[in-house]
């Protein structure tokens, strides 16, 4: 867009960097991509997780950015992947999951994106919820990671079911991605 601030992304996940670039298609921001985030730290919650990298990455980078981390809170899994999703989407994925669950009737489920913005002024960081439960089996094939299990709050389909723009009306990321666009063309008058 002429004459728009450019923000970086820093993330070497493409889904992620597809729908940030959905959610901000019509905000004057011009999305950029850093392709990495560098060392991911680990932490108790995606807040933390997110901040230490964007701090990380902006001290490398220079450039205004933003970090993207979720997690995955299954309620009868005490609250587990948490912030280890990626892992354990990586080792035991979807089907691991469900056999996790078993036939158990408490399925409900949180995601929640935290997106950490650095840049030469200061930082913000912002926080997206999607309250859900998790299916009984895998559905759909859009999206990526542990969407064909999560039915979203009121939905009758999986996120991975959902259109990438459909799944950007409701998602945890979008309403983190969201807030942050607010900020930065509102709040700080950009």
């Amino acid at each position: 867009m002429p004459g728009s601030r450019s923000v970086w992304f820093a993330t070497s996940n493409d889904h992620k960097f597809e729908e940030a670039r959905l959610v901000l298609a019509d905000s004057g921001l011009a999305l950029q991509r850093l392709g990495s985030k560098g060392v991911e730290m680990q932490a108790d919650t995606p807040q933390e997780v997110a901040a230490l990298a964007a701090s990380e990455a902006f001290r490398s980078a220079g450039k205004p950015l933003f970090v993207e981390d979720t997690g995955l809170y299954i309620e009868s899994l005490g609250g587990f992947p948490g912030v280890f999703a990626s892992y354990a989407f990586k080792t035991i994925g979807v089907d691991g999951v469900l056999r996790l669950l078993g036939r158990s009737p408490r399925r409900g489920a949180e995601f929640v994106s935290a997106v950490s913005y650095r840049d030469s002024e200061g930082s913000a960081d912002f926080t997206g919820r999607l309250r859900g439960s998790i299916a009984w089996s895998g559905r759909g094939t859009e999206g990526f990671g542990f969407d064909p299990i999560f039915v979203p709050e009121g939905a009758k389909a999986t996120l991975a079911q959902m259109t990438p723009a459909t799944k950007c009306q409701v998602s945890h990321r979008a309403k983190a991605l969201g807030a942050m666009c607010e900020w930065l063309t509102t709040a700080r008058g950009r």
